[in-house]
């Protein structure tokens, strides 16, 4: 298996990418992306910076100046792996810390049994969305972000639905009869497979739908080309205990800053 780092920077390259594609406003700076897509929307984020050498002043300014003016806390995901001054630079401009996200990562190997799993229950069905699901989608795979019953923001649906639409998703729905009970995205870039944005029913919890989310993108991103697969979890939460189920392991810790 590849270092921690080198996965670490995979991913990180991965997001650069991926947020360029699906994210209505950015700049490319400090190597990575700033992104705005609406007040609220989780595509307000800065990702990527910090890992080709050291950032300057300037680059910071770009960033604020991008920011400045749009009602949005500015929020950056860093790679534990980023030049050593960014730390202290992001705390002279009064950049506090929010949270901490484990990356975990695992290996696909060309062994089939390996994400086979075991049988759903009876009349649950695990499939890629079909043209025409994709709001049913958004809607399910959103739901574990939120509130119950709280609408998205419309910035948000319409980023969401721009990345269930990208050619390199993998977007896959469990269904029981003609309900949508779950829901999960994935996506392959180069060889590496992010899985992200799952979520399940309450009612339909504690049945294995989860874990057979994770491993229908699982063997649809091996069979992409996907050699390592990749999801951040805050640490301890329900995500992180059921990819470690099917070999997932942590392999670094990303810090999330944020500044009103």
């Amino acid at each position: 298996m590849r270092t921690a780092e080198e996965i670490a920077r995979l991913e990180e390259a991965r997001q650069v990418q991926g947020f360029a594609s699906i994210a209505p406003e950015s700049i490319r700076v400090a190597g990575g992306i700033a992104c705005f897509a609406g007040p609220g929307s989780w595509c307000n984020v800065v990702v990527g910076i910090g890992l080709a050498g050291p950032v300057s002043a300037e680059e910071l300014d770009r960033i604020e100046a991008f920011y400045a003016g749009r009602g949005v806390p500015i929020r950056m995901e860093l790679s534990p792996y980023v030049d050593a001054g960014l730390l202290a630079m992001l705390t002279a401009r009064r950049f506090v810390l929010t949270r901490f996200e484990n990356l975990l990562a695992r290996d696909l190997s060309a062994d089939e049994d390996s994400l086979a799993g075991a049988a759903l229950p009876e009349g649950i069905v695990v499939r890629k969305v079909a043209p025409g699901e994709e709001d049913r989608f958004v809607d399910v795979s959103s739901s574990g972000f939120r509130p119950e019953g709280e609408p998205m923001s419309e910035a948000d649906r319409q980023v969401s639905l721009a990345m269930v639409k990208e050619p390199r998703s993998i977007s896959v729905m469990a269904w029981a009869g003609d309900e949508a009970v779950g829901a999960g995205s994935a996506e392959v870039r180069g060889e590496v497979a992010a899985l992200f944005g799952t979520s399940v029913l309450p009612a339909w919890r504690k049945r294995g739908i989860q874990q057979a989310l994770i491993r229908a993108r699982l063997a649809e991103a091996r069979a992409r080309g996907a050699t390592v697969a990749t999801i951040g979890s805050m640490p301890g939460e329900p995500t992180e205990r059921n990819v470690q189920r099917v070999g997932f392991r942590v392999v670094c810790t990303r810090v999330h800053l944020e500044r009103a």
